[in-house]
């Protein structure tokens, strides 16, 4: 068996755990489908956690967590029909539906060739340096009885200290490798690679989604009010083209590591795709069941993508309550809290086991206070040449601001500062480690700067995105900023009326929108 073949059957086994939770959260959308080998990744580091946790096989937890998963979506859907993934038929009078589905098939269609484009870098066989000496390191380790696993983790006579770090890069080698009985680090390197260009798709599709629901909400002919009796093509063209352009952008920054094992880009580009469906696109259960998915695709990656993660359940728990949430109940906020809960325990489970065996890495010293400042000096001025975007992504964002807020409201769009506090929170956690460690800081920058500054750059980027099809959404429509209609509040009420999931953000979704855009 040659590495392609073998690869193909790791992805099968990961998308045979993966589907059904997925299909079961976010249901037959577009962009649920380079979900579904990322949902059996997350299921192989949760498989990992317990192994180290409790004993016994990995593929054995493997398999018997998607066959716990697999067997609570058939009993959910056998108990309440209606949370089945199967589309309703009450939109089937949507204007311009056909539009809507045109579109979403050409985005996925396009989005999917252009990251199968962008794994071209496989042809060279590269292995990086950390990905050899760690990510396709640790399987090896994975695959041993629970008594040696626990020797490898907390061995200190071996250079390597990073042995604490998140399981889910590593543990998906190490299914790949029992699965196939080939045991090559450039498997688990072309694995990785491809898992990269899952959580890539993820984050372009978010695109597609945001240019069809600005489309739908167009369309207001269901309030009585004057308005295009089918949805505008603009933004919906936008949106995919936009998607398009942020792939080619995110393959070329995350070069080589994109294609040489690291975990970088794959906590980065999950880190995107969960700000983009919990704090930008229209609120939904889909949306927020794919942005859970990538925190935990992002938080069991690597240490930065914990700390972010961490951070974004918070953000998306805040913006799903909002402040009319506080003043409706508890009711209003008990489900995002609950969720946020989860989240956070699934995330802690691996740092907390690290903490409790004492593992190699899982403690580590601090700078001096009297060093802060000029390490604080050094991580600015080594991450600034790579965070070339934010000069440009900024201005744009005040002037998006002023001018098209009314139209960036009516599309659903989930408020610009959302994403800005997303990209310092990840900033924040990738300079921070540069800032408090005890490392010598010019080598430790000048070697790792261009990896660790991925998800602000691509956030960055994704933030211009938005507002390029906000832009053609403005133009297409002749909104500008003041024109919201007087009445736009009985959207709103229309929206809760019909949404599948009763629970639409004020001024996130629309009626049209809700049938239109699966």
């Amino acid at each position: 068996m040659n590495t392609v073949l073998a690869t193909m059957v790791a992805l099968t086994v990961l998308s045979a755990a993966g589907c059904m939770p997925v299909v079961a959260a976010i249901g037959l959308r577009w962009f649920a489908v380079p979900l579904v080998p990322l949902a059996g990744a997350v299921l192989a580091g949760l498989a990992a956690s317990a192994s180290l946790s409790f004993g016994g096989g990995l593929l054995n937890w493997f398999v018997g967590l998607a066959m716990v998963a697999a067997g609570a979506v058939f009993a959910l859907w056998v108990m309440h029909p209606e949370r089945g993934p199967w589309p309703s038929s009450s939109s089937s009078d949507v204007p311009g539906r056909g539009r809507h589905r045109l579109t979403g098939a050409v985005g996925f269609v396009v989005v999917l060739v252009s990251c199968a484009w962008s794994l071209r870098g496989l042809r060279s066989p590269t292995v990086g340096f950390d990905a050899r000496a760690l990510w396709v390191m640790r399987p090896g380790w994975f695959l041993q009885s629970h008594a040696q696993l626990l020797i490898d983790m907390k061995a200190r006579d071996l250079q390597l200290t990073q042995s604490a770090y998140p399981p889910l890069v590593s543990a998906v080698a190490a299914i790949a490798w029992k699965i196939t009985g080939i045991h090559t680090a450039r498997l688990g390197v072309v694995l990785v690679a491809v898992l990269n260009a899952c959580a890539l798709a993820a984050a372009a599709l978010a695109l597609v989604e945001v240019g069809r629901g600005v489309s739908a909400r167009l369309v207001r002919r269901s309030c009585g009010q004057v308005g295009p009796s089918k949805p505008p093509w603009a933004p919906m063209v936008a949106g995919v083209v936009a998607a398009v352009l942020l792939v080619f952008v995110a393959a070329g920054a995350t070069e080589p590591f994109f294609t040489n094992g690291y975990a970088d880009p794959i906590w980065s580009l999950a880190a995107v795709g969960a700000v983009a469906y919990g704090l930008q696109v229209q609120a939904d259960r889909s949306t927020r069941s794919a942005a859970a998915l990538l925190i935990l695709v992002a938080g069991l990656s690597k240490n930065e993508g914990f700390v972010t993660a961490t951070a974004l359940v918070v953000l998306i728990a805040a913006r799903s309550i909002g402040v009319s949430g506080l003043r409706a109940g508890w009711r209003r906020w008990v489900s995002p809290v609950i969720l946020a809960a989860c989240e956070l325990a699934v995330l802690a489970w691996w740092p907390v086991l690290m903490k409790a065996i004492g593992a190699r890495g899982a403690t580590s010293s601090f700078s001096t206070s009297g060093d802060l400042a000029s390490r604080a000096t050094a991580t600015m001025h080594g991450m600034s040449p790579y965070l070339h975007v934010l000069v440009v992504a900024a201005p744009v964002a005040m002037v998006g601001g002023l001018l098209l807020s009314s139209v960036r409201r009516r599309g659903g769009i989930g408020n610009d500062l959302w994403a800005w506090l997303a990209l310092v929170a990840g900033l924040t956690a990738v300079g921070g480690a540069l800032v408090t460690g005890s490392g010598a800081i010019e080598p430790w920058i000048r070697s790792t700067v261009h990896r660790i500054t991925e998800y602000p750059l691509l956030e960055g980027w994704w933030i211009l995105a938005v507002w390029g099809v906000v832009a053609s959404a403005g133009l297409g429509a002749g909104l500008g900023a003041g024109s919201v209609p007087p009445d736009d509040d009985a959207i709103t009420r229309g929206a809760r009326a019909v949404a599948p999931d009763g629970l639409i953000e004020v001024g996130t979704a629309d009626a049209v929108a809700a049938g239109a855009v699966r």
